[in-house]
């Protein structure tokens, strides 16, 4: 077997195994109940799929109800990852997103009872449930001039910190005549912010480095938080996406 064919079997085997014990704890059965935790997706159970009309209204959650749980992302970046969600998910899955459904006031309490009657309100025979959640961590810490974490070591630094966004894309795809959770995938992605104490000032930060990508992001001071958190969370769903795909392939 090729080294890619071995990469592709171990990622399509994580979409089967239970939520381990890395943060943030998994929420979406939290959403849709326990019996999520038992949906087996394999490439036999999903092909079928492929040949229905996979009609479906996108349901983002952005989870917050968890103690240690990030704060809330704010309206533009649920739009940047509500876009990103279809775009993935269309590009990468025989799945078409006909309708945005509205998830304003749902919570877990209330979540089971009202997913799959918004989703016979809105006429979809499928609901692709999205949650995103993260949580957080924070140091103060002495950074290089240049911006680059691996040009420190015993050179002089400034004074700042490092916070650390731990995200986490969860993903069912519902039968809406019978409620049945059809596909499910997850992805975990991180990203790490640094910035100065002001006054200290540099065209170096605030910058964010993430977990998939080696070019860095330089935010503005004003939301470069919101945008960490955004950036993990598109990553993670990048991640969940790509095991429904390779789970969808064809065999070669």
């Amino acid at each position: 077997m090729r080294p890619l064919t071995l990469l592709s079997a171990f990622l399509v085997g994580t979409v089967l195994s239970a939520g381990c014990s890395t943060k943030p704890p998994a929420r979406i059965t939290a959403y849709l109940g326990p019996a999520v935790e038992s949906v087996q997706t394999t490439p036999a159970g999903l092909r079928p799929l492929a040949e229905a009309q996979l009609q479906t209204g996108l349901l983002l959650i952005n989870d917050t109800s968890h103690v240690d749980s990030a704060p809330a992302l704010s309206d533009g970046s649920l739009a940047f990852l509500s876009d990103a969600a279809r775009h993935r998910i269309e590009q990468k899955t025989p799945i078409r997103i006909t309708k945005v459904l509205p998830s304003s006031g749902l919570t877990p309490e209330t979540a089971q009872e009202t997913v799959i009657s918004l989703g016979r309100e809105q006429g979809v025979p499928y609901i692709l449930v999205v949650v995103f959640s993260s949580m957080e961590s924070e140091i103060p810490l002495m950074l290089p001039f240049t911006g680059d974490p691996e040009q420190g070591g015993g050179r002089p630094g400034a004074s700042g910190f490092e916070a650390i966004n731990y995200a986490l894309a969860e993903l069912a795809l519902l039968e809406t005549g019978s409620g049945k959770v059809v596909a499910r995938s997850e992805g975990r992605a991180w990203s790490r912010l640094n910035r100065l104490y002001v006054p200290v000032m540099s065209n170096a930060y605030p910058v964010i480095h993430r977990s998939l990508r080696v070019a860095p992001i330089y935010p503005k001071e004003e939301n470069a938080k919101d945008v960490l958190r955004s950036v993990a969370g598109d990553e993670a769903l990048e991640q969940a996406v790509y095991l429904w795909e390779m789970a969808w392939a064809k065999p070669a």
